[in-house]
């Protein structure tokens, strides 16, 4: 079911007389199943989209990545063979067994898979129209600022973090509301940092709803750049299919390392996206040596005139983590960046994600910018001191939650356009602590 025999064989799940996909399929009233191999049939459990209040208001990650209800409607012997026709909206997975009652084997794997397929119609976004004044509003600002720093050269970034893409999250929305805020505005890139997905779910899946995210992201036609996250690596809760920062680089970033740096050169801005999680060290949120060493580094090799964002996934700070005491090779890192600026460079702020809360410190001698959770989430326990979470709600203005950034290199001024649950925010690199 629109998938490939090697993908199908990978995301199975075995029984002796059973074979699942592990997959989910959305579906509308009148789309079909068909079976084209009348050694099988075949059985249905269907979702709808109504999502349970824990997923949202309390620390709760689903564990097959799925915020549809499980209707409860699958029969072990109400089975369907040939065609079935869909009589309700919502999602499904499938489950097929051999109509003589054999035993499955790996050839019926492949069998099935070639068999087996959804016929639906093309699916067209539908707008909600509860984002359409957040849609002017702030499209509104976005140019106001812009045309405050007109001849400044400033510079549009879309900002997203924590997306977490599980079934029925609200990811079409967030698309859809950034293609029409980019498409008014022109952003200059798209910086997501990290936790594209909750990285709980069979290795092969995970790579589908990430290709399915950065593929979206490409949709605004600008460059996209990404911070990894820790769930990003595929292991969060001890998943066993987890990936390498060497796999991670290549699936996400088609790097050989992940951390990296980009340029904008009219505006002398210089970018830096680093990593920061690695489950196999005994402190798993921080940042490598050597990732350390390449910092230092890039802003030594940096042109003359200059200035610097840093972007990254885990706060730089323990007193900004929640869930660790310590940050690994955290003082090694900041004394990294303090060192720049001590001796005339210009660092712009630090934005990371993770939080799941929006946070702005200013007790270093750049700002330290925490962004809110964007997928619909507003638990409120579990957070840094100082850290805010706003309420959300399904359905409402505050599902989303992403900002446009609108970079003033020359004055050092950065402004976050909220889109969604929030506030808008200010910080001044050139105001901080000396």
């Amino acid at each position: 079911m629109e998938a490939t025999e090697a993908e199908c064989a990978d995301s199975k799940v075995m029984h002796p007389f059973w074979m699942a996909d592990f997959r989910f399929y959305e579906v509308t009233v009148g789309d079909k199943i068909v079976c084209t191999n009348g050694a099988y049939q075949y059985g249905i459990a269907s979702y709808s989209p109504e999502i349970e209040d824990r997923l949202i208001y309390t620390y709760c990650y689903q564990e097959e990545e799925n915020w549809s209800r499980y209707r409860r409607d699958f029969k072990w012997d109400a089975l369907h063979g040939g065609r079935y026709t869909l009589s309700q909206d919502g999602w499904i997975r499938v489950a097929v067994k051999r109509k003589d009652g054999a035993l499955i084997t790996p050839k019926d794997v492949y069998r099935v898979s070639e068999a087996l397929y959804l016929l639906r119609e093309k699916r067209i976004y539908q707008k909600k129209d509860y984002y359409r004044q957040e849609i002017e509003k702030t499209v509104q600002t976005v140019r106001e600022r812009r045309e405050e720093n007109k001849r400044k050269n400033s510079l549009i970034f879309g900002l997203m973090t924590d997306s977490h893409y599980v079934i029925n999250g609200g990811w079409e929305d967030s698309i859809a509301n950034l293609q029409e805020v980019c498409r008014e505005t022109g952003f200059d890139a798209m910086i997501h940092l990290g936790d594209l997905t909750d990285g709980m779910i069979p290795l092969a899946v995970t790579k589908e709803y990430t290709v399915r995210v950065m593929r979206e992201l490409d949709t605004l036609q600008v460059p996209v750049y990404l911070a990894l996250g820790n769930h990003d690596s595929n292991y969060f809760r001890g998943n066993p299919e987890w990936m390498s920062e060497q796999e991670q680089s290549k699936h996400y970033l088609d790097r050989e390392k992940p951390w990296y740096y980009v340029d904008f050169e009219k505006q002398k801005l210089r970018c830096l996206f680093l990593h920061s999680f690695n489950h196999r060290e005994s402190i798993r949120y921080g940042f490598p040596l050597e990732e350390i060493e390449w910092v230092k580094n890039t802003l030594l090799a940096a042109p003359a005139g200059y200035s610097v964002l840093v972007f990254a996934h885990v706060p730089l700070l323990p007193e900004m983590h929640f869930w660790s005491k310590e940050i690994r090779n955290s003082c090694e890192m900041l004394e990294a960046l303090e060192e720049y600026t001590a001796h005339g460079g210009r660092i712009l702020a630090y934005i990371h994600g993770h939080n799941h809360a929006d946070q702005i410190f200013l007790e270093r001698s750049f700002p330290i910018v925490s962004i809110g959770c964007a997928k619909c989430e507003d638990f409120k326990d579990k957070k840094p001191e100082g850290a805010v979470t706003y309420d959300r709600k399904i359905g409402t203005v505050t599902q989303e939650l992403w900002d446009v950034m609108v970079v003033d290199v020359e004055d050092g001024k950065i402004d976050f356009v909220r889109f969604g649950a929030g506030e808008d925010r200010r910080v001044c690199a050139d105001t901080q602590l000396d």
